[in-house]
């Protein structure tokens, strides 16, 4: 990430720190329904990837393709199976395939030009110093996840301006508006990967 830039080092940070946190909720919060703790820790797993990637962290695409696409193939059979919570299992299963487009796209593999297998991340073009560099994945698929992510950034934002229900938590981890914040962090990043891609 030599050439990234403060927009990456942003990035970086607050997906790192979005990651962390709902890494700590995931594992503080022990007697939260499973729905909510599994909703912890998949965020945990895209935020600190989102991080790594902006990073640009080098790692075989076919790993990054491997932990996403399980994440995805888990949050699916969520949003299947589970009966809560199915929009927002939905939503990782939008997020976790995002990760792997991203993956292969960055790579040069089959969304892109070149080989899949021969590729290691080597960080986000556009954070690298390629302006100038053919656009990587295909226009009309990055386009759509961009609308997808700036919609849940939009939706999670307006929950927040909800009025107060009275319930005050005592911890940092427990409280009812922090995963909506995550989500609209989340969003916001991983719409701004993909324009950088």
């Amino acid at each position: 990430m030599q050439d990234a830039g403060v927009l990456g080092w942003l990035l970086v940070l607050l997906c790192g720190g979005t990651g962390l946190y709902c890494a700590a909720r995931f594992c503080l919060r022990r007697s939260a329904p499973r729905a909510d703790r599994a909703a912890d820790g998949t965020e945990a797993v895209m935020g600190l990837g989102m991080a790594a990637m902006a990073a640009g962290l080098t790692a075989p695409t076919g790993l990054w393709v491997a932990v996403y696409g399980s994440a995805a193939l888990l949050s699916l059979g969520a949003v299947l199976l589970v009966s809560g919570h199915r929009l927002h299992h939905g939503y990782h299963v939008l997020g976790h395939a995002a990760m792997v487009y991203m993956a292969v796209a960055m790579s040069g593999g089959a969304v892109g030009s070149g080989d899949i297998g021969s590729g290691d991340m080597a960080g986000m073009a556009g954070m690298t110093g390629m302006a100038g560099a053919p656009p990587r994945g295909l226009p009309v698929l990055t386009g759509t996840l961009l609308v997808a992510f700036l919609a849940v950034s939009l939706v999670a934002g307006l929950r927040l301006t909800a009025p107060a229900t009275g319930h005050r938590s005592r911890s940092l981890f427990t409280a009812p508006a922090l995963p909506d914040a995550c989500r609209v962090v989340m969003g916001l990043s991983m719409a701004t990967m993909l324009v950088l891609l």
